[in-house]
């Protein structure tokens, strides 16, 4: 008889959201995750820079750091907690986010204590061809040094009027007309693929 594991997944899902597009996809990991029975930890990364100091502030930034004002920040506490991992970035032209690279970056004083567990990445909309696919293999690559298990990401799209449009002009997405559903699945994923890998 094989021996007994704790039936509960815990799931972090860890973000840097500038405009509110990663913040919407990381409550959908969550949301996802919850669905299939998981204990979730929604955080998010610190900005590097205060958001009055960037070269592109706005009514848009302003709202997203009121809206995510309730949200923790991620601690390294939060990966040894978790069973299963999400990171979300913004595509920033091919690479991700400098607050990401650096939380991941400190995360290797772990030594180890991340190999086995479970990591997925996700990526908001860019409207820089490959900026996407770019920025999350960059996330992947990061992770592989901590000897995670990979599962495969997912890539949110915008509904296809939002397409349409970008290509009249570079405007950004509005995180109401994201396609939530990959994400929530990638949630779903990451807590039914840690219970089968257990043991």
């Amino acid at each position: 008889m094989g021996a007994a594991y704790p039936s509960t997944v815990n799931v972090a899902v860890i973000f840097y959201s500038l405009y509110g597009d990663t913040a919407a996809l990381a409550a959908a990991v969550a949301e996802g995750a919850e669905q299939s029975g998981a204990t979730v930890r929604l955080r998010q990364l610190a900005d590097l820079a205060a958001p009055q100091d960037r070269w592109r502030t706005g009514e848009r930034i302003r709202a997203t750091r009121e809206h995510l004002a309730s949200v923790p920040l991620a601690r390294r506490d939060d990966l040894l907690w978790a069973d299963s991992i999400a990171f979300g970035s913004p595509a920033r032209y091919g690479t991700m986010s400098a607050e990401l690279r650096r939380f991941l970056d400190g995360a290797r004083q772990l030594s180890g204590d991340l190999a086995g567990k479970v990591a997925s990445v996700f990526c908001s909309p860019s409207p820089v061809e490959g900026a996407q696919r770019a920025a999350l293999q960059a996330m992947i690559v990061s992770l592989l040094n901590h000897g995670v298990l990979i599962q495969p990401p997912a890539r949110a799209e915008m509904d296809p009027a939002s397409r349409t449009a970008r290509r009249d002009g570079p405007t950004r997405a509005s995180p109401d007309e994201l396609d939530l559903t990959p994400a929530r699945a990638l949630g779903r994923r990451l807590a039914l693929v840690k219970q089968r890998t257990r043991g």
